[in-house]
């Protein structure tokens, strides 16, 4: 049934008709059997680097998907994994959108404690606040994905901007179900000081945009402008039961700008 729903997700997404997106073609992973190096590197990232991870190429799209246990000595907290494309050259993109279909996430709950599932991201650093260190970063993100305690089958589009460990600014875009082929963009437009976001159904062709303020200083470059494609999985720890997340999600017409 798995392996169904992958295929059924593989044939949707490459028979409907792209939805226009602005910018130059960074990739669309035509006639590539691994991941270009001269536009990419990848990593499997997270503190159990050993278990399952891909970051390859399936059917002429990229692929990206982490499997993850929580620690089973703590009921707080949780671990955390990522499959993850970095964009080679970062410093001049300002704005990013690509295909996503989110074929699965799989997560094993822990009665006590809340994990946070999994999602695929496009998450970027833009500027820096003023001091120059890294962790003075202001970075936007647009995710597709979910956790066990949201409905049977639906996924949400959250944007966001991060700076200095805070992840709190958050706006909600759509709902879905998994399996649904979504365009989604995240732009950083300097002049008017803040983040916009978009998410089009490709089924429906409905787009759904939304718009996050900042309040920085915004002339300093990023001390790490580092800017990528990834899944990420935060299972819960749990010392009742074995939990675990599973994200796997393809990526394509990535553009930028």
């Amino acid at each position: 049934m798995k392996s169904h729903y992958s295929l059924v997700a593989l044939l949707i997404f490459a028979t409907l008709p792209c939805v226009a997106q602005s910018g130059t073609l960074y990739d669309n992973f035509d006639d590539e059997k691994a991941l270009n190096q001269t536009l990419w590197w990848s990593v499997c990232g997270g503190f159990s680097v050993t278990e399952n991870c891909s970051t390859d190429i399936q059917d002429e799209h990229l692929h990206l998907a982490r499997g993850l246990t929580g620690n089973n000595d703590s009921n707080s907290g949780t671990n955390g994994g990522a499959a993850t494309a970095f964009f080679i050259g970062p410093f001049a993109i300002n704005s990013i959108s690509t295909d996503i279909v989110v074929r699965n996430i799989q997560e094993v709950p822990c009665a006590t404690n809340i994990g946070f599932g999994g999602h695929a991201d496009i998450i970027a650093r833009f500027f820096n606040a003023g001091d120059g260190t890294v962790n003075d970063d202001v970075g936007a993100s647009i995710s597709v994905g979910r956790a066990a305690s949201d409905p049977k089958g639906q996924l949400s589009v959250l944007g966001s901007y991060f700076h200095n460990g805070d992840y709190s600014h958050v706006i909600w875009l759509a709902n879905l179900t998994i399996g649904t082929p979504v365009t989604v963009s995240v732009t950083w437009d300097q002049l008017n000081h803040r983040f916009l976001y978009s998410v089009t159904n490709k089924v429906t062709h409905v787009t759904n945009p939304g718009v996050l303020a900042y309040p920085f200083s915004d002339t300093t470059p990023p001390a790490d402008g580092e800017k990528h494609l990834d899944v990420e999985i935060f299972p819960a720890n749990c010392t009742s039961n074995q939990t675990w997340v599973h994200a796997d999600a393809l990526f394509d017409n990535v553009y930028v700008h």
